[in-house]
C-alpha cells in the first residue's frame, strides 16, 4: 500500500463500485486525477497522455503494478459524490498547510 498523503488522503472515502472487476482502488484513482489535475491537465485525454508518459514513475512512487488508464479514472469520478471528494480534498490540502506552517 502507497505511503503518498494524497492516496492516504483518500482512505475513507466510501468506494461504491461492485468488487469485480475492480483493478484499481479508488485511492489510487482519486489520487492520480487530483495529482493530474494539478500538474495543469485539462480534460480526460490530457490526463490519459500525462498518465502515460509518467507511467513508470507513478507505478514507483505509489508502489502499484499499473496505472490505471484516464477512462478508468473517469468510470470512477462518475460513480463519487462529488462533496465527499471535494470535502476530502479540503481536508487534505488544509492539514498539509497547517502542517508545513508549523514546521
Amino acid at each position: 500500500m502507497s505511503k503518498v498523503a494524497i492516496f492516504k488522503a483518500f482512505e475513507e472515502m466510501p468506494d461504491s463500485r461492485r468488487k469485480q472487476g475492480t483493478r484499481h482502488s479508488l485511492q489510487l484513482c482519486l489520487a492520480l486525477f487530483t495529482l493530474a489535475v494539478a500538474a495543469v491537465n485539462q480534460g480526460f485525454l490530457a490526463i490519459g497522455d500525462w498518465l502515460k508518459y509518467h507511467h513508470q514513475e507513478l507505478k514507483d512512487l505509489f508502489h502499484v503494478e499499473g496505472i490505471p488508464s484516464y477512462s478508468a479514472i473517469r468510470r470512477v469520478l462518475l460513480q463519487v459524490d462529488y462533496l465527499d471528494y471535494a470535502g476530502t480534498l479540503a481536508n487534505f490540502f488544509w492539514c498539509e498547510a497547517r502542517s508545513r506552517r508549523n514546521h
